[in-house]
């Protein structure tokens, strides 16, 4: 009497559209690098003009917290494209930054509210207005090429890119049985 035995072992690799991790001094030099470079200028100036009076009370806190948050999240997402970290990062990112610009808009429309009600009482709450303002306009257009971005990567491939490879290997041994 005899015995077989089968024994399968599959083993998958993909990988994706994965770029190696270096500098990308043409991303500078791109629409998206140069928006987001002039939103962390803006960040800057509103979150300087914010502090310079005593207004916190009256909501300069709230100005403060909007351009310091705009500004970390905005230097992170530029190392992340400036690095092509953000081609190695799970996720559909295209959408993720388009949520994240959506609500900074959101954001920086009630900031530049705030600074507009307030600008009357110091020169430099004036100026944290017209820098809000603008921050705002850079921050929808910078949404508007990111939904137009997101738009078309998503028609054309619908998922990511990836290639993938399976191996397979069966072994077939027989044992007897002697008596």
């Amino acid at each position: 009497m005899a015995t077989t035995y089968e024994q399968t072992t599959t083993a998958t690799s993909s990988s994706g559209n994965r770029e190696e991790i270096r500098p990308d001094v043409g991303y500078i030099r791109t629409i998206p690098g140069i928006l987001k470079i002039v939103e962390i200028f803006l960040d800057i100036l509103v979150l300087i003009c914010a502090s310079i009076d005593n207004w916190y009370h009256l909501g300069g806190g709230w100005v403060q917290f909007v351009a310091a948050s705009a500004l970390v999240t905005t230097v992170i997402l530029f190392i992340f494209h400036f690095l092509h970290l953000i081609s190695r990062l799970p996720g559909r990112w295209n959408l993720i930054e388009f949520i994240y610009y959506i609500v900074f808009i959101i954001l920086f429309l009630i900031a530049a509210i705030i600074t507009a009600v307030r600008a009357p009482l110091a020169p430099s709450i004036g100026a944290a207005c017209f820098f809000t303002f603008a921050a705002l306009a850079v921050y929808t257009l910078d949404a508007f090429f990111m939904y137009r971005n997101w738009k078309i990567v998503t028609h054309s491939s619908g998922a990511p890119t990836t290639a993938s490879s399976t191996t397979t290997t069966t072994t077939v041994y027989e044992t007897r049985t002697q008596y």
